[in-house]
């Protein structure tokens, strides 16, 4: 039997969406842990996202459980070097623990993380589920990992190996329950504990900037009576507001729609968030209405921008009318819009970032917008790195605020664009109004905004000056 620690990335100053949404819990190392312990091995979680590196809690957790291999989860780029620094003090202090990585950056950049400097044993690549006890096995015993599927390791003589089968998909419906012992948050809404549901894997879409087609494959989908039953369980364990975590919820509707039906018929009295695109949204105005009234308080939707330049360039599918009608539905039926929206793409001109900015705004009660990133997996960043047109391979640049792509603009003036206009729109009074928002969702959101946009503009301050995050 192995002793199994699974770890978030630590804390940095970019991480604005951790002081959004700071209650939402670890659910892959969640799932990953009860697969562990369905297999006969002790899995633990330590949930350090909120903590700089190496913080003593980490330390603690090390000490207490005396694990045989930790596996650290990554799935951000920028992640990658601050985790890989983590890794590295870990293998000094505990010399004789197996290092594991897991995620997107590990799949999709193994060489950092394998390569000279990289201080990991082995990388899990693409979903883990279905790989993960026979490498933890192997790494524990010291056997051969030549047969093994799923995964990539530093071979004796320095070069990184790859299995022949990289990825396996794993049925969700058979998957054991995630193991969510003492790894909940409080509710931020209700006198109860958050929690975090996945119905679905894979998007039927193909958006330029995402990942999830890549790194997931088709679309798989958990039954209703699966996730019905998870619910159930939770409930049971005092959870009174959970996210469903699917990077595009509902692309089954009849799925979504059966479980709302029975979350009202059943009485759960369960507050819930969603991430959903529009155009689902304004093909299906019954399913948020029964959402709405089932207990969706939030739904998180990719409007990106509202030109034909954009839509076009993002190959996401919606129109600017699609954006309003889908942002009129929600708060019909009394559901704060979180809208999230993208900066400075190669064929964006001025007034297309501006219709971005100001109609943006008018169609989210909380209103975010990034830098186009290229993320490693994406049909950009595969394009951009094919073309030579990434202006930066440092791990490092690649958060949400950062101008990569040479030749299309000048990084300087869309950088310089994209803060002042955040800087304006938290300065402007609509936006400061919404601090004493009627509504204690929109209210709470915005208020973390604010908290998250000073964090971001200390550290990138500090950073400015020298400071670099500590790990020892």
């Amino acid at each position: 039997m192995a002793k199994i620690l699974l770890t978030t990335p630590p804390w940095l100053p970019f991480h604005t969406l951790q002081v959004l949404f700071p209650n939402i819990p670890p659910l892959g190392l969640q799932i990953l842990a009860g697969v562990l312990r369905a297999a006969g091995h002790e899995a633990r979680i330590a949930d350090v996202q909120h903590l700089p590196p190496m913080h003593p809690e980490l330390l603690r957790a090390i000490d207490e459980f005396k694990p045989d291999i930790i596996g650290f989860s990554n799935s951000e780029l920028a992640n990658a070097p601050v985790v890989i620094a983590t890794a590295r003090a870990v293998r000094r202090r505990y010399p004789r623990v197996k290092l594991l990585a897991g995620g997107q950056a590990p799949t999709f950049c193994p060489e950092l993380f394998l390569g000279p400097a990289g201080p990991f044993d082995a990388v899990a690549l693409y979903e883990a589920e279905a790989t993960v006890v026979p490498l933890a096995e192997a790494l524990l015993s010291g056997a051969s990992l030549d047969g093994l599927k799923g995964c990539a390791w530093r071979a004796a003589d320095g070069t990184m190996k790859r299995s022949a089968t990289e990825r396996v998909a794993c049925d969700l419906d058979s998957l054991p329950m995630p193991c969510w012992e003492g790894s909940l948050k409080k509710a931020s809404f209700s006198n109860g504990l958050f929690a975090a549901v996945e119905t679905t894997r894979g998007c039927p879409f193909r958006c330029t900037f995402c990942s999830i087609p890549g790194y997931y494959g088709a679309p798989r989908y958990k039954s209703a009576g699966r996730i019905l039953d998870e619910l159930r369980r939770l409930k049971a364990l005092g959870v009174t507001e959970f996210s469903f975590n699917d990077d595009s919820f509902a692309t089954r509707p009849q799925i979504a729609r059966e479980i709302f039906e029975t979350m009202l018929r059943e009485r759960m009295d369960l507050r819930f968030g969603v991430q959903m695109r529009a155009d689902i949204i304004l093909a299906n105005p019954d399913l948020v209405e029964a959402g709405a009234r089932a207990g969706m308080f939030m739904a998180v939707v990719g409007f990106e921008g509202y030109t034909s330049a954009v839509q076009e360039e993002y190959a996401k599918g919606n129109s600017a009318r699609i954006n309003r009608e889908a942002s009129r539905i929600l708060r019909r039926n009394g559901v704060a819009v979180y809208g999230t929206h993208v900066f400075g793409g190669p064929a964006s001109g001025l007034r297309d970032n501006l219709a971005t900015f100001f109609h943006g705004r008018r169609n989210s009660d909380v209103f975010r917008m990034t830098i186009y990133t290229p993320v490693p997996g994406s049909r950009l960043y595969e394009d951009l790195a094919g073309s030579g047109q990434l202006s930066s391979r440092d791990p490092a640049d690649f958060y949400e605020g950062k101008y990569l792509i040479s030749g299309a603009h000048n990084p300087g003036l869309v950088q310089l664009g994209y803060f002042g206009l955040l800087a304006l729109h938290y300065a402007l009074p609509d936006t400061l109004f919404t601090l004493a928002h009627p509504n204690r969702v929109i209210r709470t959101f915005m208020r973390r905004a604010y908290r998250g946009a000073v964090y971001f503009v200390l550290g990138k301050a500090a950073q400015a000056l020298g400071w670099r995050a500590r790990v020892s």
